[in-house]
């Protein structure tokens, strides 16, 4: 049985994706793809591309919940 990973985790296993959590394909090293990141507003965008380290995964889950609650991104994968 395999553990919830933690936010940090989750979040870090997305930068070195190369799938964007709306099923997109995206970079290695960004947050989401263009259509998600340019989706966000500009303060969150900002946060995600910039933070590294400590605050990063905070401001990851906050666009994830951005995106899956503002937009219809994620729910067209049924991902939410």
């Amino acid at each position: 049985m395999s553990l919830t990973p933690s936010l940090r985790q989750e979040a870090d296993l997305a930068l070195a994706s190369d799938a964007c959590l709306c099923g997109a394909i995206k970079k290695r090293g960004q947050s989401f793809c263009a259509p998600c990141y340019f989706a966000l507003p500009k303060e969150l965008r900002y946060q995600c591309f910039s933070l590294t380290g400590q605050g990063y995964a905070e401001a990851w889950d906050e666009a994830r919940d951005w995106l899956r609650y503002n937009t219809n991104r994620l729910k067209q994968k049924g991902l939410f």
